[in-house]
């Protein structure tokens, strides 16, 4: 442990304001994971609200410099990120009262403008419903309603319990 508070006392001598305020959220993202209130780290450092409204999911996404690219706008990645999380959260959310889930096998995506506002929206809904394979799509807007992305992903139907055999 002394280590890691060596290393926490270096950084924090020398960060900048914005560098604090970076490792104080992601320090209560691992709190809130520790905690249960989020599922994953990536969900809970990355700070992503989801809701889900019928068959619908809605994630909701801080941009902060975490995410920025090397042009202070969302990274890409991190756009493909929030979109795949809000397709799968959607279908595992289905398919857990079954005692299944799925993964993702495929997503497509087409960025459409940067982001210019301090959030992002992700919707993502049902293309198609199958046994084995469901497909999705998802779009991500500003609050304002400016587009910025769209993707469609494609995901195979797991049974988790069995994955480790």
């Amino acid at each position: 442990m002394n280590e890691l508070q060596s290393l926490l006392h270096q950084v924090t001598e020398n960060a900048s304001e914005a560098e604090r305020t970076l490792l104080k959220e992601f320090l209560i993202g691992i709190q809130m994971k520790q905690q249960h209130t989020s599922t994953t780290y990536l969900n809970a450092v990355l700070q992503m609200d989801i809701q889900f409204d019928h068959d619908t999911c809605i994630v909701t996404f801080p941009i902060t410099p975490l995410s920025y690219n090397t042009f202070d706008k969302p990274h890409g990645g991190i756009i493909a990120t929030l979109m795949d999380n809000a397709m799968g959260y959607l279908v595992n959310r289905d398919l857990k009262p079954e005692g299944k889930g799925a993964v993702t096998t495929n997503m497509n995506i087409h960025y459409v403008k940067a982001a210019t506002e301090k959030s992002l929206i992700a919707k993502a809904s049902y293309l198609h419903k199958g046994r084995q394979t469901l497909v999705l799509e998802c779009t991500v807007t500003q609050p304002d309603g400016k587009r910025i992305a769209h993707a469609t992903g494609s995901f195979f139907v797991i049974n988790p319990s069995n994955s480790s055999k």
